[in-house]
């Protein structure tokens, strides 16, 4: 089923996507994301760990002059990206199968970059970013754990990447139950960006 996106904010609701078991970079989140992205209508986008897309197939609609990049390993996750990237009609995402260290190798140039998942390569794919990022390109990271969110951080500021900031994103959503409506809490995720020098 063809799903059309008609708005320009971003947040596409999450049920407009085929879901599985795979992650997911939930809406109110993947809003946040995209805004610390700065994208343009002809920047090269990579996704890393792309999960079921969500975050590529909103990066697509918006680069109607770029091109996308998804980069996944797990097969559950790039069979869903297939169908949700088929269901929106994006022509400019193109799907890697593997690990960020194989695939990134693929790209040798983009204007920016999303770590969704590093499969513990975080180390590597910054120093990837840093090499192959154009000039002011731009990185977000998302982190759920502690580990990870020290490392990125850590290795964003001793690197040459400037107006590294991080944000911590807390979001609750209203569940109904008979007459009332309860507040449900989502894990928290840390939200790191920066531009290169």
């Amino acid at each position: 089923m063809d799903k059309k996106w008609e708005y320009n904010g971003f947040g596409i609701p999450d049920d407009y996507f085929v879901r599985g078991k795979a992650p997911m970079t939930k809406e109110e989140v993947r809003a946040v994301v995209l805004g610390k992205l700065r994208l343009k209508e002809d920047h090269i986008f990579v996704d890393v760990g792309a999960g079921t897309g969500s975050v590529s197939i909103e990066a697509a609609l918006k680069l109607s002059k770029g091109k996308v990049y998804a980069i996944e390993y797990k097969e559950e996750a790039l069979n869903l990206l297939a169908v949700n990237g088929k269901a929106f009609g994006v022509e400019n995402l193109e799907i890697l199968k593997g690990r960020a260290e194989e695939e990134l190798k693929k790209i040798t140039y983009f204007d920016r970059v999303f770590v969704g998942g590093s499969g513990g390569e975080i180390h590597w794919i910054i120093d990837y970013a840093l090499e192959h990022l154009s000039e002011e390109g731009r990185i977000v990271v998302t982190a759920v754990t502690l580990e990870t969110l020290t490392e990125a951080f850590k290795a964003l500021k001793t690197k040459e990447f400037k107006d590294v900031e991080v944000v911590s994103v807390s979001v609750s959503k209203g569940r109904s139950t008979g007459n009332y409506t309860l507040m449900e809490a989502q894990n928290n995720i840390y939200v790191l960006s920066a531009t290169k020098r």
